[in-house]
């Protein structure tokens, strides 16, 4: 018998070899991982209607990530909040909120305490409850509501430093014109990309055609009259406030 004819009768033995094997061995499958739902059925919730001040406390339940409260009041000054260690959210009366809070890290069983803070004499109304779902503020509207409040900041200190004497209709001029760049970038940006414009897009082209238009002038912000531009203006605190990442404003005059 030749070498080759040896090597192809191996070479046949060989693969009848690792077929046979081939067809002995049975795949195993990989299971996913599956988590238990988590049942939310007894949850507790807090139902509150009061005049002034108060802090129901809620107990936290095992599964919790999050917790949502609807919130209104009449008049005034509101500050909302579990616990004193958290983030607020701050505003002023005049329509319902809602508010969510990031509570993964909380344990299961606290005393949870939510302070619902307005004046006195102010009734207020509150409906809180608990979710799986985690909450994360929106990354886009945190970047455009820090922007709007460097904006309002530079036009709130103009229009009082001319109120008061100390900025001249130059400086006045001088002072704005970068939050004027500035709030007309957001604007455009949002009316041309409004898919990722954040939750600011909607509003941001009303408080940009007020601050480049007929609001472009000392005492444009500090004394405007009632209109678009003040509801848009409103409307944007409201949903900075909601996202967690509320505008602040450093005022050079107080107030």
């Amino acid at each position: 018998m030749s070498r080759t004819t040896t090597a192809r009768i191996l070479a046949a033995a060989l693969s009848a070899v690792l077929i046979g094997a081939a067809a002995g061995c049975t795949a195993v499958q990989s299971r996913p991982t599956t988590h238990p739902a988590v049942s939310t059925a007894g949850w507790p919730t807090a139902q509150v209607y009061h005049t002034g001040r108060t802090s129901p406390t809620l107990t936290v339940p095992a599964g919790a990530r999050s917790l949502h409260i609807d919130f209104s009041c009449t008049y005034g000054l509101y500050s909302v909040g579990p616990s004193a260690d958290m983030d607020r959210r701050e505003g002023t009366c005049g329509g319902a909120q809602s508010f969510d809070f990031d509570i993964h890290s909380i344990a299961a069983g606290t005393r949870l305490i939510v302070d619902l803070v307005v004046p006195d004499g102010t009734r207020l109304a509150a409906t809180m409850n608990f979710s799986t779902a985690p909450f994360a503020p929106d990354r886009a509207t945190a970047k455009q509501c820090a922007t709007l409040a460097t904006v309002q900041e530079a036009y709130w200190n103009a229009d009082q430093g001319h109120d008061h004497g100390d900025v001249s209709d130059a400086q006045w001029t001088e002072r704005t014109a970068a939050a004027k760049a500035d709030i007309e970038r957001l604007a455009n940006a949002a009316e041309k990309h409004p898919a990722s414009a954040g939750l600011l897009g909607t509003v941001l082209p009303s408080i940009a055609g007020w601050l480049t238009g007929a609001g472009d002038h000392p005492g444009g912000v500090l004394h405007a009259p009632l209109g678009d531009f003040t509801a848009a203006e409103t409307l944007a605190g409201q949903i900075c406030t909601a996202n967690g990442t509320a505008m602040v404003i450093h005022s050079s005059y107080g107030g």
